[in-house]
């Protein structure tokens, strides 16, 4: 993964965590196995961004951003996909201009 890449990560973790609605990114293997051999809750801040995966099919001109969070209870998991989609959407688009991206948003729980 380039620094870009690694940045583009980053923005979008802050990006998806202000959403109202979202509890946190799904955490990827390292992150589970790093709280089996800890004290600390699964998720909490400072984790990785694992549950954001960026890729770009060979022949394809779009990048794929594919989104897996945690809904907090008391929301709607389809309210809070279509506001994580347009909030990503809208930050793509003002800090990528020309690159088409395809946004998947998948919710994995709720807390």
């Amino acid at each position: 993964m380039s620094a870009s890449a690694g940045s583009m990560h980053s923005e979008l973790a802050h990006v998806v965590q202000e959403v109202p609605g979202v509890a946190f990114l799904a955490p990827g293997l390292r992150s589970r196995l790093r709280a089996l051999r800890a004290t600390s809750p699964l998720a909490r801040p400072g984790d990785d961004t694992s549950g954001i995966t960026v890729s770009t099919a060979r022949g394809d001109t779009r990048t794929t951003v594919e989104i897996r969070l945690i809904c907090r209870s008391g929301r709607r998991a389809l309210d809070t996909t279509r506001a994580v989609r347009e909030a990503v959407s809208r930050h793509l688009a003002t800090g990528y201009p020309g690159r088409e991206f395809r946004i998947i948003v998948t919710v994995t729980g709720v807390t």
